[in-house]
């Protein structure tokens, strides 16, 4: 009786070491393979793109490069489009408009208005799925300013082929011209506002007076769909993304730091272009000339 007690004892002492070490190799698995997938799964991102320059060739050119980057990154899940821009030009403003469209087709963007996205930076904002903006944040500015051509004049001197060669076209078809683009403007951010969370609410004609609002009037007219910081704009994108966890990077640094050394500085020979760039400031134009609100009536 004693010999099969102490057998009986020495299989349950047996028996419970087994489990013990299977208990224990499997605690070290779980741990490991929590480890092993942390290192082969990167953390989610979600990437910051500044626009805060005047709107331009030189950066239509590095904001396409950025984007492209973005939408081919796999750990990038969301972008926060952080705006705080003058605006600038009408075919550059266009460029990265499409470019913005491009990407919010892929994954989410949001928005971000700091002090504030003035003219065509207002129009890349309305590419974005949503905007945010601070109650003090400027926004809005939808409308064209553009250059006369010189009166055509006689010369002796050259010979030109049309009555417009050397101007491009008279004072009333560059009007004409001035209008479709300004017309292409508020219709783009009427579409684009029409189907957003907080849609527009204003009429056209209201939108096209080219005023500013701040924060408060431009949620409570529906240029802006909510008020808050970057941070709640990231939020935002990790909800689109549907992201509990994620990492905030700048865009800038990721994509620079994928690059080679030799397409690196190429790269920051770019940016450094962009950052060199004249200031755009309107306050500073010539003053002896005065401005007129052009209105355009078409003829019968």
């Amino acid at each position: 009786m004693s010999e099969n007690h102490e057998e009986r004892g020495k299989s349950s002492q047996s028996l419970l070491r087994t489990i013990i070490i299977y208990v224990v190799v499997l605690a070290i698995a779980l741990v490991g393979g929590y480890y092993l997938a942390m290192a082969l799964i990167p953390t989610p991102k979600i990437a910051v793109l500044d626009l805060d320059t005047q709107v331009t060739n030189e950066l239509s050119a590095v904001m396409e490069r950025q984007i492209d980057y973005a939408l081919k990154a796999r750990d990038i899940k969301g972008v926060i489009l952080a705006i705080n821009s003058p605006g600038g030009g009408a075919s550059a403003g266009h460029d990265i408009y499409f470019q913005v469209r491009k990407l919010r087709a892929e994954k989410p963007v949001v928005a971000s208005v700091d002090i504030g996205a003035f003219s065509a930076a207002y129009q890349i904002a309305v590419a974005a799925n949503e905007i945010y903006a601070k109650p003090a944040s400027f926004v809005g500015n939808v409308g064209i300013i553009m250059g006369q051509p010189s009166p055509e004049t006689l010369s002796e001197q050259y010979i030109t082929t049309g009555p417009f060669k050397s101007t491009g076209g008279s004072a009333t078809s560059m009007l004409q011209k001035e209008n479709l683009l300004f017309e292409d403007f508020r219709d783009s951010v009427i579409a684009e506002r029409s189907k957003a969370p907080n849609p527009l609410n204003i009429s056209p004609d209201e939108l096209a007076t080219g005023e500013i609002w701040v924060g408060i009037e431009a949620m409570e007219y529906g240029l802006i769909d909510a008020l808050g910081s970057k941070l709640d704009a990231a939020d935002a994108v990790a909800r689109m993304a549907g992201l509990k966890n994620y990492q905030l990077v700048n865009l800038r640094q990721e994509y620079l730091a994928s690059l080679d050394e030799e397409k690196q500085a190429a790269a920051l020979a770019l940016f450094e272009e962009l950052e060199n760039q004249p200031k755009f400031d309107l306050s500073n134009a010539d003053l002896e000339w005065p401005a007129f609100y052009q209105l355009y009536i078409p003829l019968e």
